[in-house]
């Protein structure tokens, strides 16, 4: 069976592209996109590391991909080939705050944001269906927000860098990496700490110390 691959741009607000696709036998390396990814899995199974952790996608759920967070994917049975749907959204679609608690729980459990999704593809496919469609999209991420609440709120980010930067002042002298740094400041891993950090203060916990 040959890989069957549609993708285009429609002229829909916030729709950057659009793809189609059935793989055989195809595997993603590990990328990123300055997007935010909504993809529909509609036959097999896609398994996949989303920030170094391993993730696989079910039926009848929506997988969302923070923009900048890299990510790979594969058929999580070799030579069972998997059909899905994807849109490539603005990163100004949802806020950025939003990004940690995507790439923490990519899967969307919610039986309305999968038939929004499957209704904005709908309305894709037909050019004379744009207003339907950026309705769609607009829904869609009304569904989605309530689902991305961040685990470290926002008005917590800038004590949590500043506790992270009275860390790093006090022991320049001490031999210690980011990621013990990150478990006393109240972050989950480096990766976790690191964007905040550069949200916070502009740049990395890493040039910061040096």
């Amino acid at each position: 069976m040959a890989d069957v691959i549609h993708a285009w741009h429609p002229d829909v607000p916030l729709v950057q592209e659009v793809l189609h696709a059935q793989f055989e036998h195809h595997a993603y390396p590990s990328h990123t996109h300055d997007s935010w990814t909504v993809l529909l899995v509609d036959q097999g199974t896609v398994t996949y590391d989303l920030d170094r952790h391993e993730h696989q996608t079910t039926n009848s759920t929506v997988t969302l991909l923070p923009p900048q967070v890299p990510h790979d994917g594969r058929s999580a049975t070799p030579d069972v080939p998997f059909r899905k749907r994807v849109l490539y959204l603005e990163p100004e679609w949802l806020s950025l705050s939003a990004v940690d608690a995507a790439a923490e729980a990519p899967t969307l459990f919610d039986p309305s944001v999968t038939s929004t999704v499957d209704q904005i593809h709908a309305a894709l496919n037909d050019p004379a269906d744009v207003l339907a469609a950026e309705c769609g999209v607009l829904a869609l991420r009304e569904l989605v927000q309530p689902h991305l609440k961040s685990p470290v709120d926002i008005a917590s980010d800038k004590p949590l860098a500043r506790r992270l930067r009275h860390l790093l002042d006090d022991r320049l002298d001490e031999t210690f990496t980011i990621a013990e740094a990150a478990a006393q400041s109240g972050f989950h891993d480096q990766s976790h700490l690191t964007r905040h950090f550069r949200r916070t203060l502009g740049t990395t916990p890493g040039v910061f110390a040096a």
